[in-house]
């Protein structure tokens, strides 16, 4: 048996222990005497000598804390090592291609006009803003109604 799983039986026990002691305690009295009734026994009042159950109690938290506290740590620090041993490489593969090697193949699919074809694009838009005014002009108007 290793340290870690000691100290989960450890803890176990004295979780249960801790449930066990405090459920067979005595209340310290009802609630209406800690808000003005006073008196020795009062929930808030003052404490008389701890009784073995009380120092148990105390005992067993303590023990429980410290060993929640230390396997915190044992598996802190294992988690810590297991990043470490297993470092990530990554492999280039010929398969797939780099950014620079899909930049230089990539081609566009918007066209260009290149300065000789310049003059023939304005003279097709200036012919289809002329077949577009002529559509207008054709079209009756709507005449307005009172």
């Amino acid at each position: 048996m290793n340290i870690t799983n000691i100290l989960i039986i450890v803890n176990v026990i004295a979780a249960i222990s801790i449930i066990a002691l405090v459920l067979m305690q005595q209340s310290k009295g009802d609630m209406g005497s800690a808000f003005g009734g006073g008196g020795s026994s009062s929930m808030f009042g003052s404490k008389g000598s701890a009784n073995f159950l009380t120092r148990c109690t105390s005992t067993m938290v303590t023990l429980f804390f410290i060993s929640s506290l230390t396997l915190a740590y044992i598996y802190a620090k294992r988690n810590a090592q297991d990043l470490e041993i297993a470092p990530i490489t990554v492999e280039q593969s010929s398969e797939v291609p780099t950014i620079d090697e899909i930049v230089e193949q990539q081609t566009s699919d918007v066209p260009t006009i290149d300065d000789d074809e310049l003059p023939a694009a304005s003279d097709a838009i200036d012919a289809a803003q002329e077949s577009l005014d002529a559509v207008e002009n054709e079209v009756p108007s709507i005449p307005e109604s009172n």
